[in-house]
């Protein structure tokens, strides 16, 4: 039999889950506690029981957007690339691709979360400012290593170019989510990856 401690964790698992489908598919402002509490088959006070708020578990989630998707999916991926640009390109357009296939729902939760970022919600607005600060500088690092390798131009700025690509990506992401067959995806990543290529090649 599951210990008390499996057990709770086993309900946090499924409030998160319940609150990751709702929050994608509704917005945060739009899903209340009772609906998570039903859509996870317990009680409308699960939320608060194990959480301690709405507000609490909405965090708890944005950290398992970062620990779980780019941190642990779309990172290590680079990171396993060579210092060359197009073996950067290669993975990290290449991960971005497949995980927008296989996760659409992630990818939907996490532009709710950049809207909620954005607005009057300042936990959440930090952690994803930290988030991004993280991902800029360590796809600023990759890059460096690409330029002292010789393989990218000296007038290149890493950390701008890396925030050119996140910008990038997640308009291509974003796109897709809103009119899945209105945009050629083969030809938004290729250009993306032309113009890269032609930026940063010596």
């Amino acid at each position: 039999m599951p210990s008390q401690a499996a057990r709770s964790a086993a309900s946090r698992r499924e409030l998160m889950d319940a609150a990751i489908a709702l929050f994608a598919e509704r917005g945060y402002h739009a899903t209340s506690v009772a609906d998570i509490g039903a859509h996870a088959g317990q009680s409308r006070a699960a939320v608060n029981f194990h959480f301690g708020s709405k507000e609490a578990l909405l965090l708890a989630i944005v950290r398992h957007v970062v620990d779980e998707w780019e941190e642990h999916m779309l990172l290590p991926e680079l990171e396993r690339a060579a210092a060359s640009p197009e073996a950067l390109t290669d993975a990290g357009f290449g991960a971005h691709r497949r995980l927008l296939a296989e996760q659409p729902t992630m990818f939907a939760l996490h532009h709710h979360l950049m809207a909620e970022a954005i607005g009057p919600n300042p936990a959440v607005k930090d952690a994803f400012a930290a988030l991004d600060r993280r991902l800029r500088d360590r796809i600023g690092e990759l890059l460096g290593l690409a330029r002292a390798a010789g393989a990218v131009r000296d007038d290149v700025d890493p950390g701008g170019l890396a925030g050119w690509l996140l910008g990038a990506l997640r308009g291509i992401a974003q796109q897709h989510l809103v009119d899945p067959s209105g945009l050629d995806l083969d030809a938004a990543y290729g250009e993306l990856k032309r113009a890269v290529l032609a930026r940063v090649r010596p």
